[in-house]
């Protein structure tokens, strides 16, 4: 329910359900895994909409597919090292707490952006 509001709204999903997950005491780490994880079954369903309406581009589909993949293998290696470092879940925490504010820092911008279009 929450990816379908999150889709017709246009936030991320984490957004909504990372600070649910962590109300109902998840691990930051689980949270973190389970929102990646519902993150790519709801990119995986939006692409194949695309698709069957016949409108990806297989350049871009190529190179954002390639950046994605490096840019999640150097996340999880970074976040791994700075676990282990810390020996604490926090950072996980702590980056979600950021990205959420850059996210609301960055809403108005937007709908000055689309309004002005």
């Amino acid at each position: 329910m929450a990816g379908a509001i999150c889709g017709v709204t246009g936030i991320a999903g984490g957004m909504v359900l990372g600070p649910l997950f962590l109300q109902y005491n998840m691990v930051p780490q689980v949270m973190s895994s389970t929102n990646q994880y519902i993150g790519m079954i709801m990119s995986i369903s939006t692409m194949l909409q695309f698709a069957v309406e016949g409108k990806l581009d297989a350049v871009y589909e190529a190179i954002f597919g390639m950046l994605g993949l490096l840019a999640t293998y150097g996340g999880l290696t970074i976040l791994n090292r700075v676990l282990k470092r810390t020996g604490k879940q926090s950072p996980i925490v702590i980056m979600l707490v950021v990205v959420m504010c850059v996210s609301l820092a960055m809403m108005p911008l937007k709908l000055m952006k689309t309004g002005l279009d």
